[in-house]
């Protein structure tokens, strides 16, 4: 295997749910993880500083890499001045780094772009430089630009969904003119999709779990995936398994869950676990709560929500 890691949707600054996030990563052995923005890391505001810091802790107690793109709710005015690094993000601490628009990482031998940003369709509820940066939120066609002249990639990350992608629904009632320019990110994305073809691209914004499978004329494809957000157990987080025959492959990664054992191993375990007193729980299963995945399901909680509802 080439290379093994996580992909996020939004969090929004929730504690609980990015704490939940990160010891799933780690129970699977999982030590990197990108995430596709609306973080709300910088956040302005009384609490500043204290969702980054008990994320940091979280992410080094674990030993696990956060690589992320911003969303439309994110402090994009700090969030450009962090310090550069060699690899061309930028350093938020020592295991948080961002991925600035039209960046590409080399991710285990897989080389990663992200272009994030979108529209926020709430704007007129919200106060510049407080929880909005109407200026700076959307991407822009140099970035793109930047972007797909970086040349060939395996990974997209975006914050908003390419225009080809079917079956997101949208949970407001817009207006024709805002609906009409929230669009505009989402033309702009399927211009770099066209482009770039990359096996693989991943997003948030909608905090819905989708998928979608881009054809292309010379017979290869894109898989499309759409995740949910923090208040999602099902939907908020995937494991991305790149193989050595340049195969993708996504698979489900339920926030909560435990690895399958190896079965070489399942005869020992077995045995042991017959010597304790056994107990039923009362409580979902695994598999339920996948089935589950678009539900609202209760015990994460929010600590300081940023979202476009």
């Amino acid at each position: 295997m080439r290379a093994r890691f996580a992909v996020a949707g939004d969090w929004h600054g929730n504690t609980q749910a990015a704490r939940a996030a990160v010891r799933t990563l780690r129970d699977h052995g999982i030590t990197n993880l990108l995430h596709v923005g609306d973080l709300a890391v910088r956040w302005p505001g009384p609490k500043k500083g204290r969702f980054d810091s008990r994320l940091e802790q979280q992410l080094a107690d674990a030993g696990i890499r956060m690589l992320f793109i911003d969303g439309n709710h994110d402090n994009h005015l700090e969030l450009r001045e962090l310090p550069s690094q060699p690899d061309g993000t930028r350093r938020l601490s020592d295991h948080i780094s961002y991925i600035p628009r039209g960046a590409v990482l080399d991710i285990g031998g897989l080389r990663v772009g992200g272009l994030g940003g979108a529209f926020s369709v709430d704007r007129q509820w919200r106060t510049e430089g407080k929880d909005l940066w109407a200026d700076l939120e959307e991407p822009t066609e140099e970035e793109a630009a930047r972007l797909i002249a970086a040349g060939p990639v395996d990974i997209l990350l975006f914050h908003d969904a390419p225009a080809c992608f079917r079956g997101l629904e949208s949970k407001f009632n817009l207006p024709q003119a805002v609906a009409a320019h929230a669009t505009r990110t989402r033309e702009l994305l399927q211009g770099v999709l066209e482009a770039m073809r990359p096996k693989a691209v991943f997003s948030g914004h909608w905090h819905q779990r989708r998928t979608h499978t881009a054809q292309w004329p010379d017979g290869t494809s894109t898989q499309l995936h759409a995740l949910a957000d923090d208040s999602s157990w099902a939907g908020n987080l995937v494991e991305v398994r790149a193989h050595d025959s340049g195969a993708v492959e996504v698979l489900p990664l339920v926030v909560g869950s435990k690895p399958q054992r190896d079965p070489e191993e399942e005869a020992p375990y077995a045995q042991t676990l017959a010597q304790v007193p056994q107990v039923t729980l009362d409580r979902p299963s695994v598999e339920i709560l996948d089935e589950m995945r678009q539900d609202r399901i209760g015990g994460l909680g929010a600590e300081d929500p940023h979202r476009e509802e």
